[in-house]
């Protein structure tokens, strides 16, 4: 795959529904949150070193390729349970114990899971692109690194592989994450000796200055379990209302209209495009400092946006945390490009598998 072309690529809109303004992208959720759980746990020191642990024949049998690079079972099973239990607490619990709702909600499962199933492999092969490769043997000895350290914050091996199971993950899938991000730091490095993104920090202010990163306060009002939801959004048009007629949005956010538990500070949401919810970003980018947006509604709830001018001691202050963002988006986007061509390919062993049989 040419570099250039995966660029040219139009990006369309996004597989599946966002669950939540702050989930980059729904199709990358369970890797991110992956790496989340288990970065938590990452401490500077490290242990003895763990050895990699040999994955059972099941776990390492092929259900299918995506690009050329094999798919293994321990994969497919971790992201068809999580996605069952993801599903389970935004559907209701128990709808995989009643025959008709499971066969339902089969169909979103297995199309879910095949879509996050292209994630690992669409970074795999933008790094290829830029000559990176997760068999790198800094990459390796970096992932072996992580792994000892987060082994020691377990307390043991054993802990480990016990938190591992619970989590429905292996050692060996661990690993593969833990490369496939690095192999996404690595990327930045490469854009930037490409000069495909910016590196230095005043060009990067004066990308900011130039509609690159948009600051805005908001109200939130979310779609809880069992909500009346034309309640919720007349709540939120009540809200924009006031804000209409002057009332000033700080008045509001620390009040019983804003269910934003976040925005507790004095500082609104700084953010480039790529970020958030492509919906409230659409609404932030479109409006004029001080303007008050539409209600915006997500699958979470509703949304009403005041977008604020950007303080240049913000800026400044921040500057490498909102860098940092600024280049993860820039990695996402190209990754998101080139996933938008991938396809999974399952053999005859993965198309016989029972998604709902799994455990």
């Amino acid at each position: 795959m040419e570099y250039n072309k995966v660029r040219k690529i139009k990006k369309e809109a996004f597989f599946s529904e966002s669950h939540g303004l702050f989930t980059m992208r729904y199709h990358h959720w369970l890797r991110s949150a992956l790496l989340l759980v288990l970065c938590l746990v990452l401490l500077c020191g490290c242990s003895e070193s763990s050895k990699p642990v040999k994955g059972t024949k099941e776990e390492m049998t092929v259900v299918g390729t995506c690009d050329g690079y094999e798919i293994y079972y321990e994969e497919l099973r971790y992201l068809v349970l999580a996605h069952k239990d993801i599903m389970e607490n935004y559907y209701g619990e128990g709808i995989w114990d009643n025959a008709a709702t499971a066969a339902q909600h089969l169909p979103e499962l297995r199309e879910t899971v095949l879509e996050n199933l292209k994630a690992n492999y669409a970074v795999m092969s933008v790094a290829d692109t830029f000559g990176i490769s997760i068999e790198d043997e800094a990459i390796t000895k970096a992932v072996q690194s992580m792994i000892d350290a987060t082994v020691s914050e377990f307390g043991s091996r054993k802990q480990y592989l016990a938190a591992l199971e619970e989590m429905y993950l292996t050692d060996h899938l661990v690993r593969f994450t833990y490369a496939t991000s690095i192999c996404q730091e690595e990327m930045i490095y490469a854009m930037k000796d490409l000069d495909l993104i910016i590196d230095n920090e005043l060009d990067f202010l004066d990308y900011a200055y130039a509609d690159g990163f948009c600051a805005v306060y908001h109200i939130y009002i979310e779609n809880d379990e069992g909500d009346d939801i034309d309640a919720n959004r007349s709540k939120a048009e009540e809200v924009r209302d006031m804000l209409l007629g002057g009332t000033d949005i700080k008045q509001l956010i620390g009040s019983a209209y804003n269910e934003d538990v976040y925005l507790v500070g004095t500082d609104p949401y700084y953010f480039t495009r790529g970020e958030y919810d492509e919906r409230y970003e659409e609404a932030a980018f479109g409006l004029k400092i001080g303007g008050v947006s539409e209600v915006v509604e997500t699958e979470d709830g509703f949304y009403v946006l005041v977008r604020q001018e950007l303080d240049q001691n913000y800026l400044v202050k921040n500057v490498q945390e909102l860098k940092q963002r600024y280049e993860y988006v820039q990695v996402e986007e190209l990754v998101d490009e080139c996933r938008d061509l991938l396809t999974v390919e399952l053999n005859e062993y993965g198309q016989s598998l029972d998604f709902l049989a799994i455990k």
